[in-house]
Order: structure tokens, then sequence, then C-alpha cells
């Protein structure tokens, strides 16, 4: 349910189960569109620092504060206006946060899997200038004031560019819009802020230091038109992968996961491995599997056991109220759609096999992003991208290693609040 006040704020509303509440505000801006660089940390840091029973968020272009309604719905409210819209920005909060976030970035600088993710995130959007080098991070954020972080507020928490997102029992719907109205009602309108970004995919080496070797892959899947296939495909990808390394005694991890940046998503594999002469081999799994997803059909048993396997992954997100109101707050802020997350999980279940293949020949026939992070000589990007291809006659090097053993027992794989859910699900789709 949506509710929009006079001045262009907008409520959503999410009916559940539990008689837990939480309330989230959420406006559109974060670290890729903030007027000044470090701006957005800042400004989240120092609303930590004034209400530490706020939970935040802060992303590439939107920014979350979430509270759980502990006494009642109006002050939970109330709190979130008071700390966020009203916030005490003093010289004192200022130098704390600024101190914080200095000596956190020092302390992340030197882990190579967080440079890598920076590169690929910045290289998939065609933003290397944005590639802050922790120095000069440093001094931008250093040299903010009082008045800049003011005047952040008075800029992007206006009516049209803030989402208030409450999660709990129907039967308090009315109260939530009421005490809305009460607090943020008087803000002025404004206007939405928009990010002028598009995906364009991209290439980065980065020298190693030895330690570990990385390699991480994306699409884009920020218009993907089956975002339930979506889900399957990389839930069955992520289970071969794991299963081909592990087969193969590689010392390494594999990860596929949707990696949202600047409002936008991408389908993200990362390879970790501490030791290097298994790097090469883990980009030949990579290669095999994404080549295999879009040349040929799992089994019944395998699309059965992947699309389990997504449910499973989607009810641990759902399940939780917070990420939740958050969830629906960026759909509509990043990409203007009502989400509406049963729908989604539902949805999962009417996966076919030819869905997911047909999915894998759009997602991996797009611009591709790489970032090698490696002591190793870098591997050739073309010689990835046609062992990967579906037209292509390689990139069957690893299909040895990648036998598909079937799961005993799919059924095995959810807890019991789990089958609970799933059950519901199962009802409303046979009324």
């Amino acid at each position: 349910m949506k509710k929009i006040l006079n001045n262009g704020l907008t409520i959503v509303l999410k009916s559940t189960s539990e008689n837990a509440q939480e309330v989230s505000l959420t406006f559109k801006c974060g670290h890729v569109n903030e007027p000044k660089i470090g701006i957005a940390a800042v400004y989240e840091n120092i609303v930590k620092q004034n209400a530490n029973n706020l939970m935040s968020i802060c992303g590439g272009s939107m920014t979350s504060f979430v509270t759980g309604v502990k006494t009642s719905i109006t002050v939970a409210v109330k709190n979130l206006y008071d700390n966020c819209v009203a916030a005490a920005v003093t010289k004192k909060a200022l130098n704390n946060a600024i101190e914080d976030i200095v000596q956190h970035t020092k302390d992340l600088a030197p882990l190579p899997l967080r440079q890598a993710k920076l590169a690929y995130k910045h290289t998939a959007f065609g933003k290397n200038e944005v590639f802050w080098k922790t120095d000069d991070y440093i001094d931008k954020i250093s040299q903010l004031t009082v008045d800049d972080v003011k005047a952040y507020i008075t800029d992007n928490l206006v009516a049209k560019n803030v989402v208030l997102g409450y999660c709990g029992p129907k039967k308090y719907f009315d109260t939530v819009v009421e005490v809305a109205e009460q607090y943020f009602g008087a803000l002025a309108t404004g206007k939405r802020k928009n990010i002028n970004l598009e995906y364009t995919g991209g290439y980065q080496n980065i020298e190693g230091n030895g330690k570990m070797q990385i390699a991480l892959f994306g699409w884009d899947i920020s218009k993907a038109d089956n975002t339930a296939s979506t889900n399957v495909l990389m839930s069955m990808l992520s289970g071969r992968l794991e299963r081909s390394i592990g087969e193969a005694h590689l010392s390494a991890e594999a990860q596929v996961k949707i990696a949202g940046y600047f409002g936008l998503r991408t389908l993200r594999i990362a390879i970790s491995c501490a030791n290097k002469k298994d790097y090469d081999k883990c980009i030949e799994i990579v290669c095999h599997n994404v080549k295999r997803l879009q040349t040929s059909e799992a089994s019944d048993r395998r699309i059965e056991t992947s699309r389990q396997r997504a449910m499973s992954e989607r009810l641990g997100v759902s399940n939780e109220a917070l990420p939740r109101s958050v969830e629906i707050a960026w759909a509509l802020l990043g990409r203007d759609i009502d989400y509406d997350a049963d729908s989604a999980i539902s949805n999962i279940w009417n996966v076919t096999a030819y869905d997911v293949q047909e999915t894998a020949q759009v997602i991996f026939s797009k611009q591709m992003t790489c970032v090698f992070y490696t002591t190793q000589p870098f591997p050739s990007v073309e010689d990835i991208k046609d062992a990967m291809s579906a037209d292509s006659q390689n990139g069957e090097r690893a299909a040895e290693a990648v036998e598909d053993p079937e799961f005993a027992d799919a059924d095995s794989e959810f807890t019991d609040a789990e089958r609970a859910a799933i059950e519901r699900i199962d009802a409303l789709n046979a009324e």
C-alpha cells in the first residue's frame, strides 16, 4: 500500500504477520551523487551519534535509517524526524564523525577485496574518476564544515525526495499516516534527485600484493525482465561453482550475488584465491559454467533444487522487517517500481529450465565487467569472453570437474520457519 501526502512525501506500508514493527526513512542521495565527497558518510555518522537506536544504510544513491517501534508509532516517527530532518549538527559531532571515518578508511584501505570491489563498481559504471585514493578521500572529508552538512540536509530531506516505510500489522496503517502527516507534513516539497548513470562495463587490472588473487566478473541486470528467473539462475550458478571448486580441491572461494551500486544492479561473480596456482583454474571453472548455463537446459531435479535454494535465500531477506522496508523504498526511489517481496518469492516457483537458459543468454551476452587483482600475468579478456560465449567452441577445459551431483534431499535445505512461509505462499497461489 502506498500513500502520498499533500507535500509529495511518499509513505509505503507493508503488512506483516509478526507483531514486530519497524519504520524507515529513505532519501535519494548517497556516495555517488553527494555534492561534496564524503558528506553522505559524515551526515550518517552524525545521525548515529545523536541516536544510537537508529540503524543506517548508506548506499551509492540512497540513504536509509530504520528504527523499531518499541513504545508507540508516534515515538518512532518522531525519532526519525528529530534525528534525521532536524539533526543536531555541531562542531563536536562533525569532528567526531570525520575522525571516525578517517580511521575506518585507513583500516580498510589495505584490504585487497575492498580495493577490487571499488574498482569493480566504478569500472562497471564508467566512473573511474570517482575511484578515490585513500589520501585524497581523507583530505576531502577533512575539509567539510558544519554549514556543508546543514546544507546537505536542507537540500536532500525534502518531501518528494523522501520515502517513509512501515512494516507491521495492517491495523496500524492509518496511525502511521496520521503521525507521518504530523511530523513530515510541513517539509518543503522540493524535487526528487536524479542520477544520470548507466552501466558501461569495462576492464581493470590491479597489481596484487601477493597475499590474495581476486577476479570479479559482472553483467548489468538493472532492466532484467524476469527477476525470479535471474534469482534461480544465480542460485544454480553459485551451487555449481561451489561444487566445482570443492571437487577440484582448490584453495578458493566463489560468491555470486546481486551487487547494487548507485541505484543500479549487476550480477557479480567474485573469486578469491589464497593460492595463486589455483587462480587460472578458478577462472576456467567460471567460464565453463557461464557458458554451460547458456547452452544447455538443466534437469528437472536441478531446477527444483535451484528454485528451493533461491526461495530459501529470498526468505532469509524477506522474513526480516528491516530489509523489506528499505528494499521497497529503494525500488521506488531508484527504479520507480512498486516492489512486492511476497510476489517476488512466489514467482520463483514458476521458473522453468527454459526460463533460466533464456535469461542466461540475455544476461551473459551483455557487455562484461572484469577486474583482476593478481600477481600473476593478467588474463586475456578476449580469451575469457570467447570461453564464456554460447557460440564459442572453447571454454570446455574445466568440464571434467563440473559434473552436477544432485542433492540427496532438496527439502532438507529449508528450516521449519521457511517451510511454513512456503506453505502460506502455496495457499495464496491456490486461491
